[in-house]
């Protein structure tokens, strides 16, 4: 097993390296310094060295010199591993001292490896006499010190431009502490008060100086004895224990001995890794107290409301415990107030509905949720449907409640599966109505037979390409099955005419959508499918009929009916002329996207044919 020797003076730099080679089979030895280094390979020489090159008192370039003039070492392979030496001229230099090789961080395993493997069979296949030239020792250290002075150059311009950054930081940190409205406090770990924000005077009506370099007993002027204590002792938690103190509420006695509410929260400072002090953020919170006193002072009279309610209302705490229940909570749930205390949230409520999850969360994040419905659980084991509103909030003592408010929907959701199941009827009803009224049309033109049909399921195809809601496609399906009902009011004779027809003609055509809009205009249907009837030979630059409108003045429903009746129609057999078929049809909306058409709805429709295999059904 081939040893290797790693000297790197940072504490963890060596140990991925140490890591990588261990995985693959060699014995690792570290050692933090050159002089160390030295030591260890002259008792217990290795098959290798990788060493950094910055080092106290002996440096990469001084522990390779002093390696390769060493009679029992100099034949050891010397692998420099810097991050800090990168120019040409260092690498030159090293390799000058006898390196052989200089590798520049990072590298990848792998190509690390390789690089280890090809040194070592390198010095293996060699055998080594005499060291490599090391020049005489002016040169040396002449050299040496000239790269030394380059990085101690650039690492005293980085300090320096450390330093600027670290002043305009300090510039920005004391513009925010003296323009903010909370207070920032600083204490030093012998409890001096060393930093105390301007807006200290706002609220005490005494200037920032006043307590910096006074021992943080000074407060003891400004607190309530109760509010006093309980600050020192988070004081003491702060600096003792290092732990963070949330923010919580204390009383001040502010300018004319009135109440000042404050609430406070503090963190420990820390400097390499040792407690120096503490800050804390205060902010006025005397509003909003006096408004939770009001609360609290107004309880009573809101109690008996609380108990008189005809809807179910729960406290809980926020681990899930119930604190109280109104007597229509134990009137729904079949409890008494013990019972539902002992069973706790977890035991009221369905915990495998998946929508409770969404919506614990979306309280903990807004602090309420209004008018959610889940599931819960009556005594006798019965699920039932709720509807909720719950609110978190804060009482008398800075402790987190949640009020909720529940209401049976068991009935309400009944009613609304029945209107579901009723109005599922109508829609089929209506369907129904659809296709006897669209039979009606291709039986007086034998010529279209099946056109509306093939249109429908093209339109409904394009408008789910498109991604539009269910229910809009539905309506589409429906207009687009009898778009052409405004055909009965023509002339048999005149649709299965077999030769051009003449302008007249032509006129008494067009009118059909005007026809088929009349007469279904007056039918409510849950969608605007008169509109798309009569709108469906609209085009986008205003040309078509019968009210020449344009762009988003047409319905979007229309616009693909419209692309879906012009394929369609080309591609299909018509008295006046054969099939053009379907590559006619599709360059015809190609060509006149966003001119005639919808550049959507064609686009949506050439995927249908070109990308995913559609066909016109028969």
């Amino acid at each position: 097993m081939a040893r290797v020797l790693i000297v790197d003076d940072k504490g963890t730099n060596p140990y991925p390296l140490q890591t990588l080679l261990t995985g693959r089979g060699f014995e690792v030895i570290a050692a933090r310094t050159g002089k160390d280094a030295l030591d260890e390979a002259r008792k217990n020489p290795p098959d290798l060295i990788i060493s950094d090159m910055l080092m106290p008192g002996m440096d990469g370039f001084s522990l390779c010199r002093e390696w390769k003039s060493d009679d029992t070492l100099k034949h050891i392979p010397f692998i420099f591993y810097t991050s800090t030496y990168t120019e040409s001229k260092d690498e030159r230099f090293a390799l000058s001292l006898g390196a052989d090789r200089y590798v520049i961080k990072p590298q990848e395993p792998d190509a690390l490896l390789t690089i280890i493997k090809e040194v070592m069979q390198e010095t293996r296949n060699t055998k080594q006499t005499t060291g490599k030239p090391l020049g005489d020792e002016m040169e040396f250290f002449r050299q040496h010190n000239e790269i030394l002075f380059k990085k101690l150059e650039k690492k005293m311009l980085d300090l320096e431009t450390a330093n600027q950054e670290l002043k305009e930081w300090q510039e920005r940190y004391r513009q925010s502490i003296d323009n903010t409205t909370d207070i920032f406090c600083t204490v030093g770990i012998d409890l001096v008060i060393t930093e105390m924000s301007p807006s200290v005077g706002r609220l005490m009506g005494v200037k920032p100086h006043y307590f910096i370099g006074m021992p943080v007993t000074i407060l003891e002027k400004f607190l309530t004895p109760e509010s006093f204590k309980r600050i020192m002792d988070n004081i003491h938690q702060i600096l003792q224990k290092g732990v963070s103190i949330p923010s919580a509420t204390y009383e001040f006695i502010g300018q004319g001995e009135s109440t000042v509410y404050i609430e406070i929260s503090g963190a420990p400072i820390t400097r390499h890794e040792e407690i120096v002090g503490l800050i804390s953020v205060a902010r006025d919170v005397t509003v909003r107290k006096l408004a939770e006193n009001a609360l609290l002072e107004s309880e009573q009279k809101y109690r008996s409301l609380f108990e008189k309610s005809i809807d179910a209302i729960m406290l809980t705490a926020p681990d899930g415990s119930i604190l109280d229940a109104n007597p229509a909570a134990c009137e729904m749930f079949g409890m008494s107030v013990d019972d539902i205390r002992r069973a706790g949230r977890n035991g009221l409520v369905d915990r495998s509905d998946p929508r409770l999850r969404k919506i614990l969360e979306e309280r903990d994040r807004t602090g309420k949720i209004t008018n959610a419905e889940f599931t819960m659980i009556r005594a006798n084991g019965e699920k039932f449907p709720v509807e909720g509103t719950s609110i978190i909030f804060t009482d008398a003592h800075g402790r987190q409640k949640t009020s909720m408010i529940i209401r049976d929907i068991t009935e309400r959701k009944k009613a609304e599966e029945d209107l579901k199941q009723s109005f599922e009827q109508v829609r089929k009803g209506l369907r129904a109505t659809v296709r006897a009224i669209a039979e009606m049309v291709e039986a007086r033109d034998p010529y279209t037979a099946g056109h509306q049909r093939r249109v429908s399921d093209l339109a409904r195809s394009i408008a789910t390409e498109m991604k539009l809601p269910k229910n809009r496609i539905e309506g589409l399906r429906m207009a687009a099955t009898i778009h052409d009902l405004g055909k009965i009011s023509i002339p048999a004779e005149l649709l299965s005419k077999p030769a051009i027809l003449t302008n007249i003609e032509f006129a008494m055509i067009k009118d059909h959508p005007q026809a088929a809009y009349d007469i279904l205009k007056n039918i409510e249907f849950p969608w605007p499918v008169a509109r798309m009837v009569l709108e469906h030979h609209e085009r986008m630059d205003g040309s078509g009929y019968p009210n020449g409108l344009k762009g988003d003045k047409i319905l979007l429903e229309s616009r693909i009916l419209a692309v879906a009746d012009v394929v369609e129609a080309m591609a299909s057999h018509r008295p006046y002329r054969s099939a053009l078929g379907i590559d006619a049809a599709l360059e015809e909306v190609r060509k006149n996207k966003g001119i005639l058409y919808d550049p959507k709805a064609v686009d949506a429709c050439l995927r249908l044919f070109n990308e995913k295999g559609y066909t016109l059904r028969e």
